[in-house]
Order: structure tokens, then sequence, then C-alpha cells
């Protein structure tokens, strides 16, 4: 595990720092479409597709996923845990690079084992939040933040 720096936008940063306020408050979150259906922008992708599998990705998805998916909550040996928050990588070769946030807010770079079954599921419940009926006006991340405070 390695402590680097990644460049992210205001906004992308805000998710990053928010990420386990937003996994605490699931439960909250996912049963208020207009919370779980707002975007969050970041540069999830795999070679030779860029980003297009991941498009639409919103707090519902990072939620989801999160608890879905085994291997985007990292365990680490010091026994903290970790929300990956950021990936990319080759669907061929499995080599990745991953972006996690602790519950203190440090921002680490990790590779997943297995990394088909880190992206895939965030895929698929990308999309079906694509094609599922959105509510009217979600919320943005600030105002779900907000709500939650």
């Amino acid at each position: 595990m390695t402590k680097r720096r990644i460049e992210l936008t205001p906004e992308q940063l805000m998710f990053v720092n928010s990420a386990w306020l937003l996994y605490n408050n699931s439960e909250r979150i996912l049963s208020d479409p207009r919370m779980a259906y707002a975007q969050i922008d970041l540069p999830n992708g795999l070679m030779y597709c860029g980003d297009k599998a991941f498009k639409g990705a919103t707090i519902g998805v990072y939620l989801e996923w999160w608890q879905a998916c085994e291997k985007a909550v990292v365990t680490d040996e010091d026994g903290r845990r970790h929300l990956i928050v950021c990936f990319g990588g080759s669907e061929l070769s499995g080599w990745n690079k991953c972006h996690m946030v602790d519950e203190d807010g440090i921002v680490s770079e990790t590779r997943v084992q297995g990394f088909p079954t880190l992206w895939r599921p965030f895929s698929r419940t990308c999309h079906r939040y694509a094609n599922s009926e959105k509510p009217v006006e979600p919320y943005c991340l600030a105002e779900v933040i907000c709500r939650l405070k």
C-alpha cells in the first residue's frame, strides 16, 4: 500500500473526504432516491474501453458496491478499513491501480488481486442505475452531505 496524492477536482475531493460519512449512512441514502442518484464523477476506467463502462456512477452505485463487493472494502494488515473510491486497469491482464480512503480520510493506493471481481459489480450496478427511473431532480453531492450533517 502506497500513500500518494492524487489530483482531484473539488467535487471529487468532497466525495473522497465524505466517503465514510456516506457509507455510514447507507440505509438513509439508499431509501431516498434523490440522495441515491446524486452523480459522482471519478475517473474509473478500463484500458481499451476508457470510462464508458462506468458512466452514470452515483452515490447509490458506490454504496451498493461497497456493501456487496468484498474487494471494494479493504482491511489492511493493521486492521484499518479502506473504501476503494477510484480504480483503473486492464480487464485482459488484470493489472490495476486503485485509490482508497481510510476512516481518517487518508488516501492511499493499492492493487487488487482478481480485478474483474472489483470492476464488474461496479459496472453492473452503474448500468442498473442508468437504466432505471431517476427522480425528477436528484440532489447534488453537497446537498446530500448537508442533509446528513
